[in-house]
């Protein structure tokens, strides 16, 4: 964080149930009892005084440029919400690993369906605090995404959201993170659908209406990994059923899962 480029950067490390210390005047150290990253990050947000906020998991890497090009975009976009590409990284390996499948969108504006359709890792993802605050911040409750049922959530209300096609963080893949034991758990389908069906009743009916669609095209595929579900979603843009709200009347597409061999 000390690398960053942008100059006028406020530090705030949420210690949940650890024993972080810091004598860096820069950094403000806030301690919480294991309640759980969404609650650690939702305290992280209520204690931040700068117009935008960001994260970084303590196990993952900012480059130098994260916020600097995150605002410059925020910025020219007049965006509440902008995100960049992450780079998966396993700790201890050489092996090269795909990025964060962020790809899978076009780069620039982004919708509702866009959002659905690709998690923003959450640390590429730039928010106005303000209006991450108004939509109730992260979701304490939601196993596994509680960062993608705020962006949903977001979306949802109509706030303008844009994305960089430049890799501005790494996410550090390991056996004892949340991410590695969903995949040996065989849980992303499960995790996926329970998200889905928690926010089927906090989004507008357009959105609620948008989302039981991708619940069922997710139900009927095999989704073992997160870019199993980008896949399917990429399939079901490549078959013709865009996800723009004026579009939601189309047939549901039956898709295969391509299925990846990388890990996520």
């Amino acid at each position: 964080m000390f690398a960053e480029t942008y100059p006028n950067v406020e530090i705030v490390v949420v210690d949940d149930g650890g024993s972080f210390e810091v004598t860096d005047r820069r950094v403000t150290v806030l301690r919480c009892d294991m309640g759980g990253v969404g609650r650690a990050r939702n305290a992280g947000l209520d204690a931040a005084r700068g117009e935008y906020v960001i994260f970084l998991d303590d196990d993952d890497v900012a480059l130098p440029h994260r916020i600097a090009t995150l605002v410059d975009a925020a910025e020219r976009h007049r965006a509440d919400l902008c995100f960049g590409m992450t780079r998966r990284v396993i700790t201890g390996s050489s092996a090269e690993l795909p990025d964060v499948p962020t790809h899978v969108l076009s780069h620039g504006a982004q919708s509702f369906g866009d959002i659905l359709s690709c998690n923003p890792h959450v640390n590429a993802v730039l928010a106005r605090t303000s209006t991450l605050r108004a939509a109730g911040g992260f979701d304490a409750g939601a196993a596994h995404f509680d960062d993608w049922s705020a962006w949903l959530r977001l979306a949802d209300r109509g706030a303008t959201i844009c994305s960089v096609d430049e890799v501005v963080a790494e996410w550090r893949i390991h056996n004892a993170g949340l991410s590695s034991q969903v995949i040996h758990l065989r849980a992303m389908k499960e995790r996926v659908l329970a998200l889905f069906d928690r926010l089927s009743g906090e989004l507008t009916a357009d959105g609620t209406r948008e989302l039981a669609i991708v619940r069922r095209i997710v139900a009927r595929n095999e989704i073992n990994t997160y870019d199993d579900y980008a896949n399917v979603m990429q399939a079901a843009y490549e078959k013709g059923r865009p996800f723009g709200r004026p579009s939601i009347e189309l047939i549901e597409p039956v898709l295969t899962s391509s299925r990846s061999s990388s890990r996520s």
